[in-house]
């Protein structure tokens, strides 16, 4: 017989990959991890996630973002999904040996990207929890 223990609320992360929208005639690479809570497949957690894109077009964008809640699978893990943007950078690259976000005073023309997906694959779970929530009667 399976069971689960819905007081239980082991901690853990999941892992993002995903590629933001093209514009300006260039996308970027999301590829990190969500930050690490407590909680299961039903209680509708979220997770918040932060970083910076691959390095395209001479420059990067950073992102912020929060989860939607957990999304339970048959197995009895989950994931989340989420709908998020990059924040602005120049249409222009500017002309700095590392590329990346500088704003100047001046009013360049700026570009964001979109991104959305889901989580994917659990890590830094407790495996005492994972491996025990199977008991044979």
């Amino acid at each position: 017989m399976t069971y689960f223990n819905y007081t239980v609320k082991p901690h853990h992360a999941h892992r993002i990959y995903v590629r933001t929208t093209e514009d300006k005639g260039h996308f970027h690479v999301i590829k990190g991890f969500t930050r690490n809570v407590n909680g299961n497949s039903f209680d509708k957690h979220v997770h918040r996630f932060q970083g910076i894109t691959s390095f395209e077009n001479n420059h990067y964008h950073r992102y912020y973002g929060i989860t939607g809640p957990a999304i339970p699978l048959p197995d009895g893990s989950h994931y989340h999904e989420f709908n998020e943007r990059t924040y602005f950078n120049y249409d222009e690259p500017l002309d700095i040996q590392h590329g990346g976000v500088w704003y100047a005073a001046d009013d360049k023309p700026k570009h964001d990207h979109r991104f959305k997906g889901r989580t994917i694959d659990r890590i830094g779970v407790d495996p005492f929890f994972y491996e025990n929530r199977k008991k044979e009667d």
